[in-house]
């Protein structure tokens, strides 16, 4: 009974403590230097390592060309998916990039249908389905994006080989203006060029009681339509092309939000969201739906924070549309997330220390359903393998402040599992590599501890030098365990985790009044080296009529090579992946001039994926690795009391490279080339505030209508691109010069 009373009264104290035992609040999306608050865009230049962030974007550019306007960030592209994959130092997908939205990890993979048409092109037949990772997302409710590099840290770093993307949505303080009621917020645009229309509304309304609390609410809904439909540089158009018509999209997405806060101590967020596509071939639908508490008291123990998500994927293709063979086909992922963490901070032998310890848990579910030929042809389709995975990790981090000296260390201990149904060995042929050859249950397992540790000093403003080592691990997927282009010879429940290790040094440069009063300098410069051991991908397995296996047709052999049996098996590389790098980032701001610059050097290279191959593949992501040389210069100005600002975007792209649109399993043959030179790229834009109310934003992208083929574009190695005789085009050309206007209110 005493106890009772005890626990009783402690959480009367948590949650009603009086404001006279108050600390200040600390707003965590947002930093505070001596007093004022940094902008968003700001915020990476004050954190060591290679972090970026960006704010609402407010110059009608894309979420693409957002990202890839990040240091050493980049996207790949499939227009048949209608999705965002986010690529991090040349790897993307669901563990490599921990891409999270209001840091709920995304696990979509999309399959786009068979194609009836060439893209660009009005000869020939088409080509099948493609598939990748990406999160959908409406980027009319954004309003900022976070990026971290090559350092695992906190439930973000979990299964995250090269670094975490956190895409963060609208709340109610964006809607609703400091200390008003009620408001309003409204964006709009049309485009030329087949760019099409979007529109977003959300209301929001919020109350304030007892000084320090409120709560609000907001309800938002958008839509957009956009075609493939366009000219390019050189004015050629394929509007009749009946798989251009099937990438038109126009997706229709609703947001809300609850938020409600007490008192100055807690705070509770519900969110729930939808997002809806036709593209591809399929409807697509995201469901989300989330709980975030946070309580921090007056107390330096406790700062607890805890989310909880719950996010269904679906596809539902249309009656006409075929995967392969496969007609009427549905696929459905669900997904359940929690992170509960807490931070202590206090003062050691004149040392600041801050503890943030927790746990988190995901568990991921995939399955398909199809109308095939035959029980064969279901099994044998490499169509959204089923399974289930799940991850439950326990994280310590630590920071360690004396002086100039900032100590961060990570400690992360991962647990993860993958489920799924392996059938029994089908045939002869297929035993070879199938093992065991009965029907079972399968259950991968895999442990992991990983560990990560940054010096940091504070030496000056325009010195700020760091040195990080990180090492990290990405459990294998649901698709890469029981892929089945050869049923159950060809799913591989022995893969082991990919391992990273990645050592950084760089510095930062925050540095205001350099040339003239309120103006702001940030820099920050990064080397790095990385190295992956076990990295997965997939082989082709071909069976000699002597009973041996062979992983390559060569002239040789190819006489000998058993027509019945085609395996390909994800494995591990058996050598380590080693990559390196420079990346460089710039912003300064005078008020009236601005200007930012971005740079990015890699060199890697990853073994192919046979999986990716067009002429013997089943159109997974063929091509990551990031083009060697990437840059973005944008200069402008703020005009009549700085309502009025004008401005330029150089994007440059150095080499890049492409799968051949015919390749195939000969040894001899190099199944990667590069695509033609892209030339600098300029866009230019406007903005125009009205009052305090209404913005109005007008660009023309691609201003110079130059002719080119975008980078780590999917549609770039299709059979689309395969002439006679082994020739290739490059027809998958992009949008010339696009003229865009729109609008922004707010109440």
């Amino acid at each position: 009974m005493k106890l009772n009373k005890i626990l009783s009264s402690l959480l009367m104290m948590v949650f009603f403590s009086t404001p006279a035992l108050a600390q200040e609040s600390i707003d965590f999306d947002e930093l505070e230097i001596t007093g004022e608050k940094v902008t968003q865009q700001r915020k990476g230049f004050y954190t060591a390592g290679a972090v970026s962030s960006v704010g609402e974007n407010k110059r009608l550019e894309n979420l693409d060309s957002v990202v890839r306007a990040l240091p050493g960030t980049y996207t790949n592209i499939d227009p048949t998916q209608g999705t965002v994959n986010i690529n991090i130092r040349g790897v993307s997908g669901f563990g490599r990039v921990n891409t999270m939205i209001d840091g709920v990890p995304q696990t979509f993979y999309g399959t786009s249908s068979n194609s009836s048409n060439r893209y660009h092109s009005e000869e020939g037949d088409g080509y099948g389905p493609s598939s990748q990772f990406g999160a959908m997302v409406d980027q009319s409710f954004l309003v900022g994006v976070d990026i971290n590099r090559g350092y695992a840290s906190g439930s973000h770093g979990v299964n995250a080989l090269a670094g975490s993307a956190n895409l963060r949505t609208i709340g109610v303080d964006d809607v609703v203006q400091e200390g008003n009621h009620f408001g309003l917020l409204s964006k709009s645009s049309i485009g030329s060029n087949g760019l099409g229309r979007s529109g977003m509304v959300t209301l929001g309304g919020k109350y304030y009681f007892n000084d320090n609390g409120s709560v609000g609410a907001i309800f938002g809904y958008s839509g957009s339509h956009i075609t493939s439909n366009y000219k390019d540089g050189d004015g050629n158009s394929f509007n009749k092309n009946d798989f251009a018509k099937r990438l038109e999209q126009s997706p229709r997405s609703w947001l809300s939000k609850f938020e409600f806060k007490p008192n100055e101590y807690n705070s509770l967020i519900l969110s729930g969201s939808e997002y809806r596509n036709d593209v591809g071939g399929r409807d697509t639908q995201r469901q989300s739906y989330s709980l975030g508490y946070q309580l921090n008291p007056n107390s330096p123990w406790i700062d607890l924070k805890v989310l909880a998500a719950y996010t269904r994927n679906r596809q539902d293709f249309h009656d006409d549309a075929t995967v392969w063979l496969l007609e009427k086909a549905k696929t459905s992922n669900t997904s359940t997330y929690l992170d509960v963490n807490n931070t202590s901070q206090f003062n050691w032998y004149s040392n600041e220390v801050a503890f943030t310890y927790g746990a988190s848990y995901l568990s991921n579910k995939y399955e398909r359903k199809a109308i095939a030929v035959n029980h064969d042809n279901f099994e044998y389709t490499p169509f959204s393998p089923s399974g289930k995975q799940e991850l439950k990790s326990a994280y310590l981090t630590t920071d360690l402040k004396r002086g100039i000296f900032n100590l961060n260390t990570n400690l992360t201990y991962t647990h993860g599992t993958v489920k799924g149904f392996k059938p029994a060995c089908s045939s002869e042929l297929s035993a070879i590599t199938c093992f065991p050859s009965y029907a079972a249950n399968m259950k991968l397992k895999s442990k992991a501890l990983n560990f990560s540790t940054m010096l940091a000093m504070d030496v000056n403003d325009w010195f700020k030098p760091f040195v990080s080592y990180s090492q990290n691990t990405r459990v294998p997927n649901t698709q890469e365990v029981f892929f089945n282009n050869e049923g159950s010879g060809s799913m591989n429940p022995f893969l082991k985790p990919e391992k990273s290790k990645v050592v950084q040094i760089g510095f930062n440069t925050t540095k205001e009044h350099v040339f003239r009063d309120n103006d702001f300098l940030g820099m920050k410069l990064v080397g790095y080296t990385s190295r992956i051991n076990n990295y997965i991908h997939s082989q082709s397995f071909y069976l000699l009529n002597n009973g041996d296996l062979t992983s390559g047709i060569t002239d040789g052999n190819i006489g000998d090579i058993n027509p019945g049996f085609h395996a390909q098996i994800y494995n591990n590389f058996p050598h380590p992946v080693k990559q390196r790098g420079i990346e460089f980032d710039l912003n300064y701001d005078a008020s009236q001039f601005f200007t930012t610059l971005s740079y990015s050097y890699q060199k890697s290279s990853f073994p192919v994926d046979a999986t990716s191959k067009t002429g013997v593949g089943f159109g997974t992501v063929a091509v990551t690795e990031l083009p060697r040389h990437v840059g973005s210069l944008t200069v402008g100005g703020r005009f009549l009391d700085e309502d009025l600002t004008l401005g330029a975007i150089l994007k440059y792209t150095g080499k890049s490279k492409r799968m051949l649109p015919a390749a195939s399993d000969i040894d001899e043959q190099d199944v990667l080339e590069e695509i033609p030179h892209i030339p600098m790229l300029v866009d230019v834009f406007a903005n125009y505030r009205v009052n305090k109310h209404i913005l109005i934003k007008a660009s023309i992208q691609n201003l110079t209508n130059r002719n080119y083929v975008d980078a780590l574009n999917a549609l770039n190695s299709t059979a689309s691109q395969a002439g006679e005789g082994y020739t290739y085009r490059y027809t998958n050309t992009a949008r010339g010069r696009t003229y865009q206007l729109g609008a922004e209110i707010r109440f």
